[in-house]
């Protein structure tokens, strides 16, 4: 991170990364398919993070809320947070960073997927309704994220709040809102607006 804000992050080898970390290219390749996914190995932690969070929410409890508290619950750094976006915005071109951005959403939308398959009731549309919700999902938290950084990164209180705005606003959206949960009686959906994604407590 030193060389690519002191010279510039084109200026850097993929050769001086590897040796600074005291490995040879081929290890470095096995574990970052690109110079510019270094600066998004945050990521990977978040990741791994957010499923071991999500592994352990309540099947009952509604999606928006268990994404919520598995996000809320990483251990974030404020300045680490704060410094890393920045030079990722100050380094990278804007098309190189929303590249990796859509791949990380495609793997948080995944996990998120993955839950909702568990707890929606079965239904001919379950599979789309579960890929479409998790994809909002995911886009939203990944949005908060972009914005943010384009507001100046300010602390991670912001970012909390930007990203609960962000879930908040697909309780609303047409298209967003899960009909039914496992175990949830026939009567109380008829009676509900099907916006399951959004209610509940919050555990």
């Amino acid at each position: 991170m030193e060389r690519f804000a002191d010279r510039g992050f084109d200026q850097v080898s993929v050769a001086e990364i590897a040796a600074g970390a005291g490995v040879t290219e081929r290890t470095f390749y096995r574990h970052f398919p690109t110079k510019e996914a270094v600066l998004f190995e945050d990521f990977v932690s978040r990741l791994d993070w957010f499923r071991a969070a999500l592994e352990v929410r309540r099947e009952d409890e509604p999606i928006l809320d268990s994404v919520r508290i598995a996000v809320e619950s990483y251990p974030d750094d404020r300045e680490v947070v704060r410094q890393v976006a920045r030079l990722r915005a100050d380094l990278l071109h804007r098309s190189v960073i929303e590249g990796q951005m859509l791949k990380i959403q495609a793997n948080f939308a995944r996990e998120i997927e993955r839950h909702l398959l568990l707890r929606l009731a079965d239904g001919d549309d379950r599979e789309l309704v579960a890929a479409v919700a998790a994809n909002a999902i995911s886009g939203a938290l990944l949005a908060a994220l972009r914005v943010w950084g384009e507001q100046g990164g300010g602390d991670t209180d912001s970012l909390r709040e930007g990203t609960r705005r962000a879930l908040d606003l697909l309780r609303d959206l047409p298209g967003t809102r899960v009909r039914d949960l496992r175990g949830r009686d026939p009567g109380d959906r008829s009676r509900e607006s099907g916006d399951q994604l959004g209610r509940g407590g919050s555990g």
